[in-house]
Parts: C-alpha cells; sequence; structure tokens
C-alpha cells in the first residue's frame, strides 16, 4: 500500500468537492472532479463507488442527472473522523494508511469537518518505528506473528534464538512485541529497542502450543508489566475528591481489572485493582500524587511510603 495516503488525498478531494457542491451531489462528469484529481470519468466513477462503499452517508441516487449516475452525500462527514469511528482495530488502521509514515498524523490535523480542527496529534503511535530500519523491522515481526514463525530478536542488551511471535501489542505509548522465549516465558519487547530481526534456526510453531499466552494476553494482561503465570493480588485504592470523576462507576476503566466499588460521604472513590508485580500499577498512582491513597495492602503501602520519602529527599539534597 505504497500509495495508500494518495488514495485517501483522493477521497478527500472528493469530500471536500461534495460539501461545495449544491445539494452535494455530484456525478464522475464533474468538471472540479476531473480537474482536481487529473483523472478520467471511469476512474473517478470508481473512487465514487469505493465511497458509496465504504461510508453509510453517501449513497447512489435511484434517479440519474442527465442520464448519469449521480452520487449524494446525505449529511457533512470527515473522512478520517468517520473512518475512525467504524475503526475496530485503530492501531491498524493507522498503519495501512500512512504505511508506518508518521507524516499521516501531521496531514489529519490538516483535515476540518465544517472548518473546525478535529485531531491534533501531540505524538504518533508510530513515534519510535519511524526510521527506515524500525519499519522493516515492525514489518518483520507483523509477518512473524501472521504466520507463527520464530524469529532471532537481537535486542540492544540481550539476544533472544527462538522467540515463538504472538501480537504486536501498543501499550504504554509504545509499539511492543509479545513473544515466548527458549525458557517458554512469555516476554513484551519494546520495538525500538530492537537492534534487528532475523530468521530463526526455526521455522514455525503451532498454535496450541502457544494458547495458554494468548489466552492471557487478551484476558489479563493491562501493561508491560504484567507477569504472566503468576497470582495477581488486589490493592484498595482511594481516590480524593479532587479526581474523584475520574473513578466514578461509569467512567473509562484505566485498568482493565478496575473495579469501582463505592463513593464515600465526603466525595471520595474506593476501587480496586489487580497486579502481578508492585511496577504494574504504582507507576500509575505515582500519575496521580497526592490524590490516589493505598489503603490495602500494606506491604504496596510501604513500598510506595518509600519511594515517596526516597523523592522528598532527593530533592531536599
Amino acid at each position: 500500500m505504497a500509495d495508500g495516503l494518495t488514495v485517501l488525498k483522493k477521497y478527500q478531494t472528493i469530500i471536500d468537492i461534495f460539501k461545495n457542491s449544491p445539494d452535494r451531489t455530484l456525478t464522475a462528469y464533474d468538471e472540479r472532479l476531473s480537474e482536481s484529481l487529473n483523472l478520467s470519468t471511469k476512474q473517478i466513477g470508481r473512487l465514487l463507488d469505493d465511497l458509496v462503499i465504504l461510508y453509510d452517508n453517501i449513497v447512489v441516487l435511484d434517479k440519474k442527472i442527465d442520464r448519469k449516475t449521480a452520487y449524494k452525500m446525505i449529511k457533512p462527514t470527515d473522512l478520517f473522523t468517520e473512518k475512525l469511528k467504524q475503526s475496530d482495530e485503530i492501531g491498524w488502521f493507522f498503519q495501512m494508511a500512512g504505511e508506518m509514515d508518521p507524516e499521516i498524523f501531521k496531514a489529519m490535523e490538516n483535515y476540518t469537518n465544517e472548518n473546525k480542527n478535529i485531531f491534533l496529534f501531540k505524538n504518533s503511535p508510530f513515534e519510535d518505528i519511524s526510521t527506515i530500519e524500525q519499519r522493516d523491522t515492525f514489518k518483520n515481526l507483523k509477518s512473524a506473528v501472521e504466520n507463527r514463525e520464530y524469529r532471532k530478536i537481537v535486542f540492544y542488551d540481550k539476544v533472544i534464538k527462538n522467540a515463538k511471535c504472538l501480537k504486536l501489542i501498543f501499550m504504554d505509548g509504545n509499539w511492543y512485541i509479545a513473544f515466548v522465549d527458549d525458557e517458554e516465558k512469555l516476554r513484551f519487547g519494546r520495538i525500538s529497542f530492537i537492534k534487528k530481526v532475523e530468521y530463526s534456526d526455526k521455522i514455525s510453531f503451532q498454535k496450541n502450543s502457544v494458547t495458554k499466552y494468548l489466552d492471557f494476553i487478551k484476558n489479563n494482561l493491562q501493561n508491560s508489566m504484567t507477569i504472566f503465570d503468576k497470582d495477581s493480588k488486589k490493592a484498595l485504592i482511594k481516590a480524593t475528591p479532587q479526581i474523584a470523576k475520574y473513578f466514578k462507576k461509569d467512567m473509562k476503566k484505566f485498568y482493565p481489572s478496575q473495579k469501582f466499588i463505592e463513593e464515600l460521604e465526603d466525595g471520595s472513590i474506593l476501587f480496586s485493582l489487580n497486579y502481578t508485580q508492585e511496577l504494574e500499577i504504582l507507576p500509575f498512582i505515582q500519575r496521580w500524587l497526592p490524590d490516589l491513597v493505598i489503603l490495602e495492602p500494606t506491604s504496596l503501602k510501604d513500598t510506595y511510603l518509600k519511594k515517596l520519602e526516597k523523592t522528598i529527599k532527593n530533592h531536599s539534597n
């Protein structure tokens, strides 16, 4: 999909002309389309047909105009906004849209809906794989995941000779490859920390050999610090009234294991989080400093307090 962005620009050109057309109606013979796209009537017709398939608000009219098939935009729409709403796998849409080209996010900021800016990307999901070398790494790993193949993954500080590549995961603001190492342990390797990816001595593996890992990734993974095959603990946490609104019952969860417990009289919220190791949730609690209070367990609370004491000491020095 080397010219994917070009195709999207053509679609956007048609969308813009739709918006400025009487009754938002066009035919493939419209002069503005031929001048802007520099395509034949037949090619323009194909693009219009594509938009009819992709978007419910662009339809073919039953009645032709001057014996020509007519297309109508039922309501104003922004191409990318509509696509994002329809996509179940946003990360993969980004990949397909720009072939991992971070420039597409800058371009998206220029698209508008009724002259209002929709997008602002301060960071790109592909920020850490923007170089040619890292793009090749990403593609190599994607192929390994698709075909259930082994790879030799060379990180800057270690080498995994026979990695079973399971999933490419975007979490914690970075891309990771989930793989099973030579000791049959589930690992998460940050792609920007990979020096190169090579073919392994082994070729492919059966899906049933990694089912338990895939199930864990799907149902139990919270972030890159979640440990496979380790019993989780439960933390009881209080959100103070200052930030309580973010932790109310109907708000979007920050962690899959997050469970609302109750709202206290002073407006505080009690909720719980499961974790397999302290590093899985402590950074999150620290980000809300000082408004998340660890109530249980004592061991987690003590670890957190020691970190705070060290922080105070470092600042004092």
